[in-house]
């Protein structure tokens, strides 16, 4: 009776141990290990001679979440929003946490205007280009301005990820 109170003890303390381990572990490598359950793809496309690391989001739902519930972003990481056709589209800061630059590329995959600095308390303002866009690129705020990111600029965004109708125009 006595060595079954024992190992029963012993359970109850490595149970414990585990469940104590398990939190710890989710507190410090939580995001960690979201990341590598999501497994959002990255990618890397050039701002002039910059690499970036993105992240796309290429169709309706993806474009709405955004960037929203991020908590950071490193200084050469950013969303890249590519859209269906070149419009003005309109983007917004809903649940973000921090500020960023916005910044809008047209078909010839030319940057055609950026908008630095947008806070999150913006919302529910909406923010578009000054000529048309197909693609935004969003970053941590003052990545223009760092980086000497300035309209007519060329950025490079690998052929898979461009939309069927610019693949084809690569092709001719």
């Amino acid at each position: 009776m006595n060595n079954q109170i024992t190992r029963i003890f012993i359970d109850i303390v490595i149970f414990c141990a585990f469940i104590f381990t398990s939190i710890y572990i989710y507190q410090v490598y939580g995001e960690d290990i979201k990341g590598w359950f999501t497994q959002e793809e990255r990618i890397v496309m050039f701002v002039q001679n910059l690499a970036v690391s993105v992240t796309v989001a290429d169709d309706v739902e993806e474009r709405r979440m955004g960037l929203s519930h991020t908590e950071s972003l490193e200084d050469l990481e950013g969303k890249l929003f590519v859209f269906d056709a070149e419009g003005y589209h309109r983007m917004w800061m809903k649940d973000m946490r921090f500020p960023i630059d916005m910044i809008f590329i047209n078909n010839e995959l030319e940057i055609v205007d950026i908008v630095e600095n947008v806070l999150p308390e913006t919302y529910p303002l909406t923010f578009t280009s000054s000529d048309p866009a197909r693609f935004v690129l969003e970053t941590n705020a003052f990545f223009a301005k760092t980086f000497k990111v300035k309209e007519g600029q060329h950025v490079i965004i690998p052929p898979r990820y461009l939309p069927g109708d610019l693949q084809e125009n690569l092709q001719e």
